[in-house]
């Protein structure tokens, strides 16, 4: 019984109808022999020999012709089986049920009917079998003659042999190629969850610098708070403008200021630690979220950040470029405990550097308390 997955339709003829002719004409050339052994030790008359043709030569064919010629192939193939298992009975009745020959067409028949329909399959096979065995009786009287020769018991040891290897051989394939079908299936699930990471990360990123943009900050500025707040630990936050960036647009061209753009963002890189966050907030606009960092340890790192900007020089088409940054800092708990509070105070101060000249950086504070740092 072939088991591998197969397409429903091949040629347009059903799969079923395809394996069981194979099936069919194989096992049953099996079966022809070791019938025929038994009518030569029996001595069977011609009508016999010519019904044994019939059965197990020709009806494998006719039976094949008919199913591919049914309107509902599959409908018209469950037909043929349940025929099978009929004329089994018929041969099994007519015969005397020879115990070896009965055993081989009922295991193969049971086979047959639960692979196709479940338990109820053996139900099935019993009715279809005690048809045939009174269609037998009808043509004459049952008899009880068990006993077969050396001969015909060893072809029924073969012809059994041979159809469980086979069958055996099929669930092989059929295990092997779901096999292979599972791990076709975790590969493209493997494949699918490695995508949508990917889509993930690239929706968190800003595609220009690849650093982070404003829904990740928006999603990770909260918990970076709840956690220092339950830690009691400080954050700070730096957000950075690129001093008169429009200018360096509107007379180098945009990919010269897109160049600016991308080294800023790996100075910033180098300077932040894992647990920090480096943001693009759009156009120039950068922000650093520094974990466990007080004011004045943000405040020097901003400072560094700035001067290693002004001193970095980026190569374009246009020619050498250089810029200077302006940066306003913030701090939790010192101003603010919730994101929104946070990032409005280092926006002020950043606002204040800008007011001072730029290329420099302002803490929040009090006006009393501001602190600008320039060059």
């Amino acid at each position: 019984m072939k088991l591998t997955p197969e397409p429903s339709r091949r040629d347009g003829v059903h799969w079923t109808v395809h394996m069981n002719r194979r099936n069919r004409s194989v096992f049953y050339a099996l079966l022809f022999l070791t019938l025929g052994s038994h009518l030569l030790a029996i001595g069977a008359t011609a009508p016999a020999w010519a019904a044994l043709v019939l059965n197990y030569v020709a009806y494998p064919q006719i039976a094949y012709l008919r199913a591919r010629r049914a309107r509902d192939q599959k409908r018209a193939e469950m037909h043929n089986m349940d025929a099978d298992i009929v004329m089994a009975g018929i041969w099994m009745g007519w015969l005397g049920f020879p115990l070896w020959i009965s055993f081989i067409l009922c295991a193969s028949g049971c086979i047959n009917m639960v692979v196709f329909y479940g338990a109820r399959g053996g139900v099935r096979l019993l009715l279809a079998l005690a048809a045939g065995i009174a269609a037998a009786a009808l043509l004459a009287p049952l008899s009880w003659r068990p006993d077969t020769d050396l001969r015909t018991a060893a072809l029924s040891m073969l012809a059994l042999t041979l159809y469980l290897f086979a069958f055996a051989r099929d669930g092989y394939d059929r295990a092997m190629a779901q096999h292979q079908v599972h791990a076709r299936l975790r590969e493209q699930y493997d494949e699918i969850r490695s995508l949508q990471a990917q889509l993930r990360e690239q929706a968190l990123r800003d595609p220009l610098t690849g650093l982070f943009n404003r829904r990740q900050l928006a999603a990770a500025l909260p918990s970076a708070l709840e956690r220092c707040r339950e830690r009691g630990a400080p954050l700070s936050v730096l957000l950075i403008d690129i001093d008169h960036f429009k200018r360096i647009n509107d007379t180098h061209g945009h990919a010269a200021g897109d160049m600016v753009l991308q080294a800023l963002a790996r100075l910033l890189l180098c300077h932040v630690r894992p647990q920090d966050l480096a943001c693009r907030l759009g156009g120039e606009e950068f922000l650093l979220v520094l974990d466990n960092t007080p004011l004045d340890a943000a405040v020097e790192r901003a400072q560094a950040l700035r001067q290693a900007f002004e001193a970095l020089r980026v190569h374009s088409a246009a020619g050498e470029l250089g810029a200077t940054l302006s940066c306003g800092v913030a701090a939790f708990p010192l101003h603010a405990g919730q994101p929104e509070a946070l990032l409005a105070h280092a926006d002020q101060a950043l606002y204040e550097a800008k007011e001072r000249g730029r290329n420099s950086v302002v803490a929040h504070a009090a006006r009393e308390m501001a602190q600008a740092f320039a060059p």
